[in-house]
């Protein structure tokens, strides 16, 4: 059995979505054990999980397009590059909105969510590799 460029794509997100979930677990309990050892609120642990999930749907959204560009390719490679493009520009506004909601209307600690959100992230990159 053949598997095709769509079926490693998937693949490979299943397997970094999961070391993200592992990573994101990790930093939420040391975030929040930090609150609650120093005297600071345990809501660290929970802007810590906002950021590690924020940056998850990010990577989910990442994936989408590239599915999706990856089918269109054989058609049409320039269809297929504006929507990377496309899904490059609403990610980056997904994130802008998701933090800006995280810290401002939430009013979570930035440092726990946006370190978690990075760890994530780079998570999410160095396991499809």
């Amino acid at each position: 059995m053949t598997t095709t460029a769509v079926d490693e794509v998937v693949n490979k997100a299943k397997k970094s979505r999961k070391n993200q979930l592992i990573v994101i677990a990790f930093m939420a309990i040391g975030f929040a054990l930090y609150g609650y050892l120093y005297g600071k609120t345990p809501l660290h642990g929970v802007a810590a999980l906002y950021g590690g999930f924020v940056s998850l749907f990010i990577s989910w959204t990442l994936g989408l397009g590239v599915i999706k560009a990856t089918e269109l390719a054989k058609d049409d490679p320039k269809v297929a590059m504006g929507i990377l493009y496309g899904s490059a520009v609403l990610r980056f506004v997904l994130m802008l909105v998701l933090f800006g909601v995280g810290m401002g209307l939430l009013g979570l600690n930035p440092i726990p969510l946006v370190l978690t959100a990075i760890v994530t992230w780079i998570t999410g990159v160095v396991a499809v590799r």
